[in-house]
């Protein structure tokens, strides 16, 4: 290889560096923005925070005006809360971060429209990792995660949810989804119309965003089911069930009593 090659492949394997962000962080706690933009500066030097807010509507003009990549948002905030300001803004052109003291409504609300957040008080290593998939993710916050998540704060639905694929978002109603199925780093969303949604996340994280919504259940290792579309539970040593689809499930032996427990509720 000669010289002027080799040079050229050694500047191709030197890592890329981050492009610089400009962030803004709106709360209404003033130790709570200090407290983050100090973390930002120290674990986080490619985010340069560029206006911080304490209210609402002080967040709106500095959005319009600077134009950030990325907003840390707090949920709970007097007057005007963080989910009813991302609502006034015309556009939503940057990711937003959540940030809230654990509210469970409020989390898992975040959760089923595809957002991200953070407990506070926020821990470095959580603030870290929150980057990282802002900065590997293919898709801006959407207007309509936002008015959905609005929707599901005033009228407390929440039978819709926000799925990240490669091709954007795509929001499904958790009444016409039948099972999920898990491939390692992969999960698989099949619906009653036969569609199959893919996107990248294990099936514990599937799980946990749907654990508090009885109708789901995880039968098996590889399989998250929708107690709504069972047809027909055969006995065994787990047992098996046959979905309405007419797929089979194999059901764990430690779930089996879960399982007709759970069951005998609907």
């Amino acid at each position: 290889m000669s010289k002027l090659n080799s040079y050229k492949q050694n500047i191709k394997d030197l890592p890329v560096k981050p492009e610089t962000m400009k962030a803004i962080i709106i709360d209404d706690e003033q130790h709570c923005i200090t407290t983050l933009r100090w973390n930002l500066k120290e674990y986080c030097p490619n985010v340069k925070v560029v206006a911080t807010a304490q209210n609402g509507s002080e967040g709106i003009f500095l959005i319009n005006h600077h134009r950030p990549d990325l907003v840390f948002l707090d949920v709970e905030m007097p007057q005007m809360n963080g989910i009813d300001m991302l609502e006034q803004v015309k556009d939503i052109s940057f990711d937003v971060i959540f940030t809230t003291a654990y509210d469970h409504y409020a989390v898992k609300a975040i959760k089923l429209n595809a957002l991200d957040y953070l407990l506070k008080p926020i821990d470095k290593d959580e603030l870290v990792k929150a980057m990282e998939r802002v900065q590997n993710k293919k898709t801006l916050t959407s207007k309509k995660q936002i008015e959905s998540l609005t929707e599901m704060q005033k009228q407390k639905v929440t039978d819709r949810i926000a799925l990240s694929t490669n091709a954007g978002l795509q929001f499904i109603n958790l009444n016409e989804l039948i099972r999920i199925e898990g491939d390692g780093n992969y999960c698989n969303f099949i619906l009653k119309d036969k569609k199959k949604i893919l996107i990248s996340k294990k099936l514990g994280e599937a799980e946990d965003i749907l654990k508090e919504n009885e109708l789901f259940f995880r039968a098996h290792k590889s399989y998250i089911i929708n107690l709504k579309f069972v047809e027909k539970y055969i006995r065994g040593e787990g047992g098996e069930i046959i979905m309405e689809d007419g797929t089979s499930i194999a059901l764990s032996r430690n779930r089996k009593d879960e399982f007709l427990e759970r069951f005998s509720k609907l």
